[in-house]
């Protein structure tokens, strides 16, 4: 079963993002903030895949893209974010986030993602 690290600062966004994944089959570790998130990896927890908001307290999404790249090479990132730019954009994709995905993303959407980020690293 595929592990998938989701960082949101927002309960309710964490916890429909987890309905949605965990309904597809994959285990879910939840977490509120990047320095969390990134306990998880730096302790050896299996995780296959981070999603993880990009404005989140402390810490920012692409600052966490960044430590995760340096932990985890091949980890793939998934951002996401209610406040979408061009520029935005473009320095995820500079930092290695696989997708950038604007809030609120559809389930299927969502699921896709995950797999082609999933699917690319196999």
């Amino acid at each position: 079963m595929k592990r998938v690290l989701i960082v949101d600062d927002e309960p309710d966004v964490l916890e429909i993002l987890e309905q949605i994944l965990a309904a597809s089959g994959y285990q879910i570790i939840p977490r509120p903030d990047a320095e969390s998130a990134l306990e998880v990896i730096k302790g050896g927890e299996p995780v296959d895949i981070v999603i993880t908001d990009n404005m989140l307290p402390g810490m920012k999404g692409a600052e966490l893209a960044d430590a995760v790249r340096r932990l985890a090479p091949s980890l793939p990132v998934i951002m996401l974010t209610a406040h979408g730019s061009v520029g935005s954009y473009i320095d995820s994709r500079s930092r290695g986030v696989f997708e950038y995905v604007t809030k609120p993303v559809q389930a299927k959407e969502l699921r896709h993602i995950v797999k082609a980020a999933l699917d690319n690293g196999n």
